[in-house]
């Protein structure tokens, strides 16, 4: 049998190891994968990637994986009773002819070359003591990474992660790989405020969403996008047909930024829908704080999106955990098309848990 073992999946794995040697990560090791044998969330297979930064802003957040304990997990063509030992990610490092290795971060714009801490940025990794190699990870174990710190330099970035997978057959080996599908976006704070009109169905009105920039900030385009990412219009304002919610994307000189959440809704819907949200506060210097939203007089299901101030899509569903100290809101729609919005939902540090209680909805107070 081929020695090269074409652990393609494994390489996945490199991604919770973007290294500071010695150091456990502030993460938890609970993702639920089910009964699935391999895994990582986010997941890019299926378009996800990272959390949006802020630039100078604290950022977290954590990666789970999900190794196999056998070669057949990643690939059926191998036997079932091949074991997957270990991953192990190579160190940072540059060589003669400039070529980086290890967790390397490039701007897709520029195409210049980063470690994490060059962008303000920290990988802590948690393998659970599993190995005295703090960089191996073992098969057939769930592991996680917190990336955190406050980025110094805006961008998208491309991340890419070269690895060994070690395999036994017969005597061990390893095969090296780069796996390079992540990508992690560093916002500029572009935006001041948006404002938003709502539409009514009955009287046949349009609603519109206008944007103030930040002081200072020269726009060299402004373009807004739907829910489904699809580009409705440019300008400092845009009129819209229908109810849902919307981002914005600005471009300058220098700077790149996609900021969303904000929900237009339709006057002409009765609506009984209310929420509220339970906070789960955050230790001193921690992201370990969580917002827990509950829906009442829903038509249908209900889905909720979690935002930061500044307007940067955090996560959806009803518990949004990784929390710093800082503020936050929560968008709740159903299926009849009414939503409601809960707004100045503050994570603190050193007080008791509290909750949270929205009084407004949309589209009707």
């Amino acid at each position: 049998m081929n020695a090269f073992l074409n652990l393609r999946g494994l390489a996945l794995a490199a991604l919770v190891f973007c290294l500071a040697p010695g150091a456990w990560g502030q993460c938890d090791i609970d993702f639920d994968f089910g009964e699935a044998s391999f895994g990582v969330s986010p997941d890019p297979a299926m378009g996800e990637t990272f959390l949006d930064g802020m630039l100078d802003e604290s950022y977290f957040d954590v990666l789970h994986i999900l190794i196999p304990a056998n070669a057949a997990g990643i690939d059926s063509t191998y036997p079932p009773t091949l074991p997957v030992d270990s991953v192990i990610v190579l160190a940072n490092s540059v060589d003669g002819a400039g070529v980086f290795q290890g967790i390397v971060f490039t701007d897709t714009v520029t195409q210049e070359q980063f470690f994490a801490e060059e962008i303000g940025l920290e990988v802590l990794f948690n393998n659970n003591g599993d190995s005295g190699n703090p960089n191996a990870f073992m098969g057939g174990e769930q592991y996680c990474a917190a990336i955190q710190g406050a980025p110094n330099r805006s961008g998208i970035y491309r991340i890419s992660i070269d690895i060994q997978a070690w395999a036994t057959i017969f005597t061990p080996f390893n095969a090296p790989y780069t796996f390079d599908n992540f990508t992690l976006r560093v916002n500029c704070p572009l935006l001041e405020d948006v404002v938003v009109t709502n539409v009514n169905s009955d009287e046949g009105t349009q609603g519109t969403l206008t944007a103030t920039l930040a002081e200072g900030v020269e726009a060299v385009e402004v373009a807004w996008f739907n829910a489904f990412g699809d580009q409705i219009g440019t300008g400092m304002s845009v009129s819209v047909d229908n109810a849902g919610s919307f981002s914005v994307q600005i471009t300058t000189a220098d700077c790149q930024s996609l900021f969303g959440g904000w929900l237009v809704g339709d006057d002409a819907l009765e609506c009984e829908l209310a929420a509220s949200v339970e906070v789960s506060n955050t230790d001193p210097g921690m992201f370990n704080g969580s917002a827990t939203v509950t829906a009442s007089g829903a038509v249908g299901d209900w889905t909720a999106n979690w935002y930061s101030a500044a307007g940067i899509l955090l996560g959806s569903g009803e518990v949004l955990s990784g929390l710093g100290e800082g503020a936050y809101s929560v968008v709740v729609s159903d299926d009849s098309g009414c939503s409601v919005e809960v707004e100045d939902i503050n994570v603190l540090t050193g007080l008791p848990d509290m909750t949270q209680i929205d009084l407004s909805t949309y589209p009707n107070p």
